[in-house]
């Protein structure tokens, strides 16, 4: 990244049929640009843990999507609040926003779909 770019990216994606609500961050973090995703309940803004007890849908889902988003250059992992991660090394602000992009794409590919909450 180059010494005279700043990221700081905050999306909100809101699935209301499926009942859930994502929001996505990219931020400049010592030198690097950090990523992080976290997951709420479209109805109150309660977070939602990514477990099977919160949906097993989403449980299923942020295993292969975080390994997925390496595609986008974000070198991710997850537990039960959210994903984190940062862009690869040598990362653009502009391919940041590239990659969120696709990010958001992806996740609007699967949630989409739903006409029913996902939520326990």
């Amino acid at each position: 990244m180059s010494t005279n770019e700043s990221t700081d990216i905050n999306l909100k994606l809101a699935f209301l049929n499926a009942g859930i609500e994502f929001r996505l961050s990219a931020k400049d973090e010592s030198g690097s640009i950090a990523f992080r995703l976290e997951a709420s309940n479209a109805a109150n803004g309660d977070a939602v843990q990514l477990n099977m007890e919160s949906s097993p849908v989403l449980a299923d889902w942020v295993r292969g999507y975080t390994r997925w988003l390496y595609r986008p250059r974000i070198a991710a992992s997850f537990d039960e609040s959210g994903i984190t991660g940062t862009f690869l090394e040598g990362t653009s602000s502009e391919q940041a926003m590239d990659g969120l992009e696709m990010a958001c794409d992806m996740i609007r590919q699967r949630f989409d779909l739903y006409t029913e909450s996902i939520l326990d």
